[in-house]
């Protein structure tokens, strides 16, 4: 079946995803870890790698079913006995202030929500802020908002605020009225990007000289480097009550139209597929559904797809008639905690 991210692709792009459909090695994605998927990208190549590891999420059975149903609903009109009393609370990502064209601020999310007649908020996190601080900030909004019921949907760093505030003290009452996390290519565990980035003294100097122009501080940076001592390094604690929904994109390194991204797809191809900020690995190991976007990158770009599939997962949530969330099949998460593959 053709989902509808694949309904544009080149003859180039078609017989990769043939060939990845009929690769004999590690058809069932339980099986997969991060060492599997990097030996894989290093001895066929990375564009293969990503081809084989989409095509092995949208054919597990744990999200196969989740898949078809956001394809479907991007064909439908909502309901109109949709729930309409949730709040979609939007976590944004890092430079959110400063880079507003990069989607960094979630507007596309908001209008979506806007158009579908739901109601929608920013949570203000600081635009820098550590995760210390902009869980803080997290978990005030969600006090101020406790009794309604709220969907929240995270951006890149903001899931990695999201995360940090879930492994808070008292967390879970904090979180007893999210019916739903919507993950957009959040950097949960960080970014190899970042580990790039301040590998050397030039690169860490000129990210310094970056953020000290716009009066703000290294550390939230810092804090978003891959390692054992990260304050990210912890496994993901989620209460049973909600819903995790992963929505990720699959790129080849032709889909990159940003050169900065062009140029972090690159430097991380080194350690396996990635969406040119995080690791595919990663995110295909997180406990809840996943649906992939194939050709998107970290920003979800283009954005015309992007706004009918976050459309479409709006109206799944937001449906009177919605089956059971997750699957009984959900990727491991032990007690609702996900570990990453090299823990």
């Amino acid at each position: 079946m053709a989902y509808s991210s694949e309904s544009t692709c080149s003859l180039e792009e078609i017989a990769l995803l043939t060939r990845a459909s009929t690769f004999p090695e590690l058809t069932d994605l339980r099986s997969l870890t991060a060492e599997t998927i990097r030996e894989t990208a290093e001895r066929e190549g990375v564009d293969f790698a990503t081809a084989w590891l989409y095509d092995r999420v949208k054919r597990a059975p744990q999200h196969a079913q989740f898949i078809a149903r956001i394809d479907q609903l991007q064909s439908t009109a909502f309901e109109k006995n949709a729930r309409r009393d949730a709040i979609i609370a939007v976590v944004p990502a890092a430079f959110y202030r400063e880079n507003p064209n990069s989607g960094a601020d979630g507007k596309l999310v908001c209008e979506e929500a806007v158009r579908l007649e739901l109601r929608c908020e920013l949570v203000p996190l600081s635009s820098t802020g550590t995760l210390e601080q902009n869980s803080k900030i997290i978990l005030d909004w969600l006090a101020k908002h406790r009794g309604e019921k709220i969907i929240v949907v995270s951006l890149c760093k903001g899931g990695a605020d999201v995360k940090f505030a879930l492994c808070s003290k008292d967390a879970f009452e904090h979180f007893t009225g999210v019916l739903a996390w919507v993950n957009i290519c959040g950097t949960l565990s960080g970014s190899p990007v970042v580990e790039w980035l301040l590998a050397t003294k030039p690169r860490a100097f000129v990210a310094w000289l970056y953020c000290k122009c716009r009066g703000r501080n290294l550390a939230f940076l810092r804090e978003l480097a891959p390692s054992l001592q990260s304050p990210l390094s912890a496994p993901l604690s989620l209460p049973p009550f909600v819903q995790m929904i992963n929505v990720i994109g699959f790129p080849l390194r032709q889909h990159l139209t940003n050169r900065f991204m062009r140029l972090c797809h690159q430097r991380v191809s080194r350690q396996g597929p990635n969406d040119g900020g995080v690791l595919l690995a990663e995110v295909c190991h997180l406990p809840g559904v996943i649906y992939p976007i194939w050709g998107a990158d970290h920003y979800l770009r283009p954005e015309a797809r992007a706004r009918q599939i976050i459309a479409a997962v709006l109206k799944y949530l937001t449906e009177d008639n919605q089956e059971t969330h997750g699957s009984t099949d959900e990727i491991p998460a032990s007690g609702r905690i996900a570990r990453m593959p090299w823990v």
